[in-house]
């Protein structure tokens, strides 16, 4: 599939992501209202149950024009013909009829058989953009006229001359033949440049909703700047939503931090592989996730919280309750974007990336790309430390390694620079530079800079291409999770009693003994340090002591006593 299907269409194929398309069609809403001033429109197109209607025969006509084998497509409509369904009512189920078009849900097959048919549309526009204007007037080398992910299609295009009306024409056809039709009512248009004639023009044509930005694409709002409180606001609001629905004072503790770690902390994901969150988004969230472990509710909300925010989002090896800390998860999200400009080149977003922001010249690692660009850019390279130090580069001809950026001698070189123009700024390459060693690295030397030197010297160069390899995971090849987890670790020690999680006793007594460990029950030390007035001395042996956890689980005569009935 990675053969048959272009770029701009990432839905169902391995090593493509959603978020691709979402980046490309953000960059180039930017780009069309900061570069362009010609005429053109965003059209994004909505299919009615496009899996459901798309025609048979047109199907078999494609996997025909594609070159798949005859026996193939033989199996397929053996396969197709014998489906059929029922209507039950009542319990009475009637009798089954066959179907005559579309794909069946569930199947494996159909994901991929529909790319293929969604494939027709790109085709088809690309053939007609040879002869109408339909590439956008922008500075790049080529046009992106069609973004697909499965059915969900963004088009942009040119609004001179015919190119509209070729493009209802297109638009007709492709139901026409293929059974999908157009679904006109959710289907929308965002003018640029365009005259309030021109709009209305293209509107009775296309017959669409004419909107403006912010526009919901793919579940997240396509806008020219950050997303402002209003679009972050529906997080937040989808959260509350869900504890409506749960009975917080009829769950246990541990049944909380199981709901605030599998649903509460997932929400966000999604948003934070292409937005770094504002951090009151996070305190946002944050403190929705920690009212509802603790129990505080409407009523409630002098819940007391036992335990540091800091450390219930520690990882359970670590003493905490395992929750995830939503800054530290939103920069390993983020860093798949650079590990993705240096290991997958041909994917949509790096080839859009790499002419936007490579200064005109592609042997320049992604490293040391333009610092200006759109706000999404400059989060990136607000996290490319973090990436310099996750990675090490295996030199083979030294032409795409950065001299300054790249940690190809076990650290980055960019402090070293004697030139008054920042060496950050510039672009060298590792095996231009080592013979321009004493003009770039200034004198005296330190003893690191010569232990360098060292390694410069010993390397050889060779025609293979140079790799980066992600030290976090012993496979060398990024994953959010080993991002993840070297974020939230660096520099914290290792929990003594780790091992409870691997007992087989319920959560909530694993909770109670971390609870224990730290020091955070509520024994009557822990109420006096809070300001709550007890009357103190020991319940259970009687003795006129302020009330520890040290004393009620190890010192006092009847935990003693029980813990010897016990055998222990």
């Amino acid at each position: 599939m990675l053969q048959l299907i272009p770029h701009s269409q990432t839905g169902f194929i391995k090593d493509r992501l959603i978020a691709e398309n979402f980046n490309v069609a953000r960059e180039l809403v930017a780009a069309l209202k900061n570069q362009s001033k010609d005429p053109a429109f965003l059209l994004k197109l909505d299919f009615q149950k496009a899996f459901d209607s798309i025609s048979w025969s047109f199907l078999f006509k494609v996997l025909t024009q594609r070159r798949f084998p005859p026996l193939f497509i033989a199996w397929l409509k053996l396969l197709f013909s014998s489906s059929t369904s029922s209507v039950e009512v009542n319990e009475c189920v009637g009798h089954p009829f066959p179907h005559k078009h579309g794909l069946r849900q569930g199947d494996p097959l159909s994901p991929f058989l529909f790319l293929l048919a969604a494939d027709v549309l790109t085709r088809m526009i690309h053939s007609a953009s040879l002869n109408v204007p339909f590439s956008l007037s922008l500075k790049l080398q080529q046009p992106f006229v069609i973004l697909q992910y499965a059915d969900d299609t963004l088009l942009f295009s040119t609004a001179q001359g015919s190119s509209i009306q070729v493009l209802n024409l297109l638009l007709n056809t492709f139901s026409a033949a293929s059974g999908i039709n157009l679904n006109l009512s959710k289907s929308s248009l965002v003018p640029f440049n365009l005259s309030p004639a021109s709009i209305a023009s293209i509107n009775s044509t296309l017959g669409v909703t004419v909107t403006q930005l912010p526009l919901t694409y793919l579940g997240l709002p396509l806008t020219l700047s950050r997303p402002d409180r209003l679009a972050y606001q529906g997080i937040i609001d989808k959260l509350q939503r869900k504890l409506a629905g749960w009975k917080s004072a009829l769950l246990s503790r541990a049944g909380r931090v199981i709901l605030a770690s599998a649903v509460l902390s997932t929400v966000p994901v999604y948003f934070m592989s292409v937005f770094k969150l504002p951090t009151w988004v996070i305190k946002a969230i944050d403190c929705i996730r920690r009212d509802f472990i603790w129990g505080a509710s409407s009523s409630n909300k002098r819940a007391m919280h036992l335990l540091s925010w800091d450390r219930v989002c520690l990882p359970k090896s670590f003493g905490g309750f395992g929750l995830l800390n939503l800054k530290l998860k939103n920069i390993a999200l983020l860093l798949r974007w650079w590990w993705r400009l240096y290991n997958n080149p041909h994917t949509l977003w790096t080839e859009f990336a790499r002419l936007l922001f490579a200064k005109q010249d592609p042997s320049i690692p992604p490293i040391a790309w333009n610092a200006t660009g759109s706000f999404f850019w400059k989060d990136l390279l607000s996290i490319r430390s973090y990436f310099q130090l996750s990675t090490t580069t295996v030199v083979g001809s030294g032409l795409n390694t950065s001299f300054w950026y790249d940690n190809w001698g076990g650290s980055c070189l960019f402090l070293c620079g004697s030139s008054s123009n920042p060496p950050e700024r510039r672009f060298i390459s590792l095996r231009r530079a080592l013979p321009l060693w004493h003009h770039l690295v200034p004198s005296p030397h330190s003893i690191q800079q010569c232990l360098l030197l060292d390694v410069a010297q010993s390397l050889c160069f060779n025609t293979l291409p140079d790799t980066v390899i992600w030290k976090w995971n012993p496979s060398g090849h990024y994953t959010a999770s080993s991002a993840y987890k070297w974020l939230v670790s660096a520099g914290k020690i290792r929990f003594s009693l780790n091992c409870i999680w691997k007992y087989k006793i319920p959560p909530s007594i694993k909770l109670f003994i971390l609870l224990v460990a730290h020091d955070r029950i509520l024994t009557q030390d822990q109420l006096t340090r809070r300001n709550i007035p007890v009357v103190q001395g020991c319940v259970l042996c009687s003795r006129p002591i302020c009330e520890t956890a040290t004393h009620l689980f190890f010192n006092c005569p009847f935990s003693l006593q029980l813990w010897q009935s016990l055998s222990f």
